[in-house]
């Protein structure tokens, strides 16, 4: 018992790591922007990050192998893993003799163990070692929290909670406070539902106000993919959850004859507004006005440049923190970033990572569907996690940093997805899980 209460503890902890690591103290006035090897852009330092994951990972790698019943896993997503840190490796390999010959090859292979790190610590043990409940729960309370306490802070210290015009909150960057905010929205959504019905009772009223308050923040970043992931997650829990009684019916159906209404109605104004923010002739919130589509076909093709320039082995895991020195882990040139899942695969890998690529998405598109039918509300609400997240995956980048937010957040998706979880009884299946219950 005390080491299953050590396990937990231990990955509860590596998940709460997530978000601390991202948090900014400049807004406090006494913490310095950089003391090396401890603080870094006013927070905690990304060495002290990628130490603790390690040894934290380090301890988790023996207590999984030593754990005699683990919840059996999907052969295709085991099939998966083991292909992408196949060719990640041997390319790896190429690329510190025939393509990076001037650059560290400690850094290169660091580079590696990294992505193999969170591939392993927060895709495999972590889903394995923590039940799925006690994850959703967890991470729910963490990144609300945060978010609120952004808002809290907000009209106090409003010169700190802003960069160019789009909310930051407490943490770093302006990616940071748009992965928590809507992490916070999707995992607190269920929240308004019950495994019984819809109700409007005083408990589910502050639910909706909180959500309402997260959205809020949501907005604020200026963030149109993020906006859209909120809409996609509202409009698939509302058809998710809820039972088949008479009110959550007549609720459902006034969401979507509210939908068509708005469609039919003022759709057409919205449509236009959505597409002059999409080509730069109006701005988001208080964010300037850009063209994203055209920035974005710019990326894609800068990308595809890179990706060009060794088509057969790529460029590297760690290739955005490469310039003529060498390797700077705190340069970091966003520049490099082809925005677009499949580039980005090939620019990392080259031909055959680009090629599994297209293959993890199919396996991404068919893990949710698979997560929507499962029997667990948790589960279901990691596969309306990554639904609403597969528009986004196209036009990001591949996931093999330890020290992001989302790339770990989109692991435990994944390694959650992949369980394959008993079957209960409906009743009581719903009646175990915690996300139904109010925050």
């Amino acid at each position: 018992m005390q080491k299953s209460s050590f396990t937990e503890g231990l990955c509860l902890f590596l998940i709460a790591m997530m978000f601390i690591s991202k948090i900014s103290l400049k807004w406090t006035g006494v913490v310095p922007r950089s003391i090396p090897p401890f603080i870094f852009q006013h927070g905690l330092h990304p060495f002290i990050n990628f130490g603790i994951n390690f040894l934290g990972g380090f301890v988790l790698f023996f207590i999984y192998f030593r754990k005699k019943h683990r919840p059996s896993v999907s052969k295709t997503y085991k099939f998966l893993i083991f292909s992408m840190i196949a060719i990640l490796s041997i390319q790896t390999l190429f690329q510190i003799a025939m393509v990076n010959i001037t650059y560290s090859m400690t850094m290169q292979l660091g580079g590696l163990i990294m992505a193999i790190a969170v591939t392993a610590i927060y895709g495999i043990f972590i889903p394995a070692l923590l039940p799925l409940d006690r994850m959703v729960h967890f991470t729910k309370r963490f990144a609300v929290i945060l978010v609120f306490a952004s808002l809290i802070l907000l009209p106090v210290l409003s010169p700190f909670m802003f960069r160019g015009g789009r909310f930051i909150g407490v943490f770093k960057h302006i990616p940071h406070m748009v992965s928590a905010s809507t992490f916070a929205f999707i995992f607190f959504l269920p929240s308004v539902f019950n495994y019984r019905s819809f109700t409007w009772k005083k408990n589910n009223i502050l639910n909706i106000l909180a959500l309402i308050l997260i959205f809020f923040a949501v907005i604020l970043t200026a963030t149109k993919a993020a906006l859209i992931t909120c809409l996609i997650s509202v409009v698939g829990a509302i058809l998710i959850y809820g039972s088949k009684k008479k009110s959550v019916r007549m609720f459902k159906f006034f969401f979507i004859g509210s939908i068509l209404t708005f469609l039919f109605t003022v759709g057409p104004s919205v449509a236009n507004f959505a597409y002059d923010v999409a080509t730069g002739q109006k701005g988001f919130g208080m964010r300037p006005a850009q063209d994203g589509v055209e920035s974005r076909m710019e990326e894609i093709h800068r990308g595809w440049g890179l990706f060009q320039e060794s088509p057969a082995f790529g460029k590297g895991i760690l290739y955005k923190f490469m310039n003529a020195e060498g390797v700077d882990v705190g340069g970091y040139n966003s520049f490099k970033d082809p925005h677009n899942l499949f580039v980005s695969a090939g620019v990392i890998a080259g031909w055959p990572f680009l090629i599994f690529s297209v293959f993890a998405y199919l396996a991404m598109i068919a893990g949710t569907l698979r997560g929507l039918a499962s029997h667990s509300l948790n589960q279901q609400m990691m596969a309306l996690f990554l639904l609403s997240h597969l528009p986004v995956f196209l036009i990001y980048h591949v996931h093999l940093s330890l020290g992001g937010l989302g790339d770990r957040m989109y692991w435990l998706v994944f390694g959650y997805l992949a369980l394959n979880l008993p079957h209960k009884s409906s009743i009581t299946s719903r009646n175990q899980e915690m996300i139904a219950s109010p925050a």
